[in-house]
């Protein structure tokens, strides 16, 4: 489990400390990967969408020189084709479809590099040993889940490597509590586990989640009333659905759980914001 992360939110007399770009990137990055595995991410589907087109396009991109170039040798190949009956028009498609597999083990590459550079950055904020070895080893463990190509092993690798995450943002002054990162967390492990049908677990995670939000929720005193009334509300709903052992209202409830959190996040950074533009 994590180190004990308070959720009370920063004086607004402290100075808020600029986070490391590349930790930013890193939980980006994180994103992504559940987003391309088909798994519980914060990426709005919008995002989504538009990443898989850009994928497959560049792809098709890729291959269009080599389209022009063969034009005369492709036409008589597919008259050939025609003539034998055979259909490549589903070969076609399958082609230019991103494999989800490769893209998550690029993206895990990223994700080396990315710590790489944060570490020298986190070890000069006085990170402890423990935490830096921790993050490491979860990510050693995420790159070899890759090679197992079991989708939600690499998944719960993943979310194994998000845990760490809190306790990084712990080291820096700033704005909002590190506390909603537990949420995350704890929110995308009930789903994850409802999925692999171990029901012991995800109630775990719901109680886990529920006791991360009460501490966060109370420390906004009321603000962002309308986004944390909506948070609270699907968390309950998460929690009915997982009690009665359904899957698929699990998966519906999740998704809207993270994007509830991903609403009242943003809300939090933007009145953040809209205050030092005043001052």
């Amino acid at each position: 489990m994590l180190n004990k992360i308070t959720g009370k939110q920063p004086e607004e007399s402290v100075k808020s400390e600029t986070v490391p770009k590349q930790l930013e990137d890193i939980e980006s990055s994180i994103e992504k990967i559940f987003s391309v595995l088909k798994g519980p991410s914060l990426m709005a589907e919008e995002t989504k969408d538009q990443n898989e087109q850009t994928q497959a396009g560049g792809q098709n991109q890729a291959g269009s020189q080599n389209q022009t170039n063969g034009k005369s040798q492709t036409e008589g190949g597919d008259q050939q084709k025609k003539q034998s009956g055979q259909d490549t028009s589903g070969q076609a498609k399958t082609n230019q479809t991103p494999d989800p597999l490769q893209q998550a083990a690029l993206e895990i590459s990223q994700l080396h590099n990315l710590w790489n550079e944060v570490m020298p950055k986190i070890n000069q904020k006085g990170a402890a040993k423990k935490l830096i070895e921790n993050f490491s080893n979860a990510l050693n463990n995420l790159t070899e889940s890759v090679t197992t190509k079991d989708k939600m092993r690499i998944m719960m690798a993943l979310n194994a490597l998000y845990e760490k995450i809190p306790d990084i943002y712990a080291l820096y002054q700033t704005n909002t509590s590190p506390q909603i990162k537990n949420i995350i967390y704890f929110s995308r492990s009930s789903i994850l586990f409802a999925e692999s049908k171990d029901w012991e677990k995800a109630s775990a995670a719901i109680k886990e989640l529920k006791s991360s939000w009460a501490m966060f929720n109370n420390a906004l005193e009321g603000k962002q009333q309308d986004d944390s009334s909506k948070l609270d509300l699907s968390i309950l709903e998460l929690e009915k659905v997982v009690q009665e052992k359904n899957t698929q209202l699990v998966q519906i409830k999740g998704k809207i759980t993270l994007a509830n959190i991903a609403a009242l996040e943003k809300s939090l950074q933007e009145a953040q914001q809209s205050k030092k533009q005043k001052k």
